[in-house]
């Protein structure tokens, strides 16, 4: 029998866990997310002694039956294993939670978030050195974090994440340097000239503090304004070129028209036009990976990740060829011509979820994904313990963060930035859970 004192104790593999974890979301280490991604999903629930929910089962089976009828449309399974490749540990990840009150000893959430704030806070310092050494480049604020496939973008939802969690903390505490972390994490955020990724961080913000309580609403509206003024000024003092740059994106969006307007859009036009017109593909979806997913770009475009030819076709499915790849490839994302920006990439992972799994997976999947969001919401407490009323505003912004995240971009298959929020809103709901059952005696340091 193992002798108890030559037992590593629980807080410091814990601490040691996220280490790891906050180095491979964070840095350039991130790349091996794309060998074990899968291996550290399971492993977080294992580890945390999370179990399925219901919809979960529900989600596989539709899964099962679509890719089924996927067949008659023809065989690429090369595009069928990298979706799920990263369909399924986020699929299993989010659906899974905590059975009850754990790891009551310590907060795993104020554990992981103060790893995850050293580890960019060094980021960020040698990114701001980074670009003061050559302040005309406008893609030179990258620390650590790496320049490989989502780089800029993604530091942007990392230090947004971080912003947040400080801000609701000095909505609880009052404590000027948890408004100064929020101050420095949003300047970092917005030196990644990541406009679609603010934008997404603002709506979150107002969203999350959204109430039908007028002078609420008015102050949610300030702050938020707030933000958008600053981040506006910081930008037109720091890089007016890319304000303008953004300002006539934006303007482009206005003036939308099929043949000429910003290609995201064109590409949800595209799906209701193609689709719909077939029931089987509409409901079901066409198959994972054959429509606009990065999966399928990474397959069949023959420009796309030339350095993987193991995961490389040449064969492309009718959806990805006719009404994806035809708006992103060789011929039209020119940076010269600045056809290359995020309004014309035609990349959006909850648009992938209704072509290539089709209606009626997409619509159980909104349905679990808001009774997860309700299942926690209604944990008590919300207001009686101040710091379980901070965490439910840092839930409540991540969920619509994600959403966005999602409708956006095909941020699904970047698992830096999923398990990034999916775990901070696991460990938001055990914390919950605890403070839950202890009440008050939580600790505030």
């Amino acid at each position: 029998m193992t002798d108890n004192k030559y037992r590593v104790p629980r807080v410091i593999i814990t601490n040691m866990f996220f280490w790891v974890l906050a180095l491979c979301l964070c840095t350039f280490l991130r790349i091996s997310l794309l060998l074990v991604y899968p291996l550290v999903a399971v492993a977080f629930i294992f580890y945390f002694r999370l179990k399925i929910m219901p919809v979960l089962l529900v989600l596989l089976v539709m899964i099962g039956a679509g890719w089924l009828l996927s067949f008659f449309n023809g065989w690429y399974p090369l595009y069928n294993m990298l979706s799920f490749y990263y369909m399924l540990p986020f699929l299993l990840l989010f659906f899974s939670v905590p059975v009850g009150p754990q790891y009551a000893k310590y907060d795993l959430v104020k554990l992981f978030l103060k790893i995850l704030t050293w580890v960019a806070l060094i980021n960020d310092l040698i990114g701001f050195w980074q670009y003061f050494s050559k302040p005309d480049s406008d893609d030179n604020f990258r620390g650590i974090y790496g320049s490989f496939t989502i780089s800029f973008n993604g530091l942007v939802i990392v230090n947004s994440i971080i912003a947040f969690y400080y801000f609701s903390l000095y909505i609880m505490d009052k404590r000027n340097k948890n408004l100064v972390a929020f101050l420095f994490f949003l300047l970092s955020s917005i030196m990644g000239f990541f406009g679609a990724g603010l934008l997404v961080f603002i709506i979150s913000f107002i969203l999350t503090f959204l109430r039908f309580h007028l002078l609420k609403f008015i102050k949610t509206l300030l702050i938020a304004a707030a933000v958008l003024v600053v981040a506006y000024y910081s930008l037109l003092l720091i890089r007016p070129k890319v304000l303008n740059y953004n300002k006539n994106n934006v303007a482009k969006i206005l003036s939308f028209d099929v043949e000429n307007g910003p290609r995201k859009i064109i590409v949800f036009y595209n799906y209701f036009i193609s689709y719909p017109a077939h029931i089987k593909d509409f409901l079901f979806g066409s198959g994972p990976g054959t429509f606009n997913s990065r999966s399928a770009f990474m397959v069949g475009s023959p420009s796309y990740l030339t350095s993987a030819g193991f995961i490389k076709s040449t064969r492309q499915p009718y959806y990805f060829k006719n009404y994806a790849y035809t708006l992103w490839n060789d011929t039209n994302t020119s940076q010269a011509l600045f056809q290359d920006g995020f309004r014309n990439q035609p990349f959006s992972s909850l648009l992938s979820f209704l072509g290539e799994y089709g209606l009626l997976f997409t619509l159980i999947f909104m349905g679990g994904y808001i009774t997860y969001f309700r299942r926690v919401r209604k944990i008590p407490r919300w207001k009686k313990n101040p710091l379980s009323y901070s965490y439910g505003l840092l839930f409540k912004f991540l969920s619509v963060f994600l959403l966005l995240l999602l409708l956006i971009d095909n941020m699904l298959e970047y698992p830096e930035i999923i398990l990034l929020i999916v775990v901070i809103m696991k460990l938001l709901h055990i914390e919950l859970l605890n403070q839950e059952k202890n009440g008050a005696q939580t600790v505030i340091q």
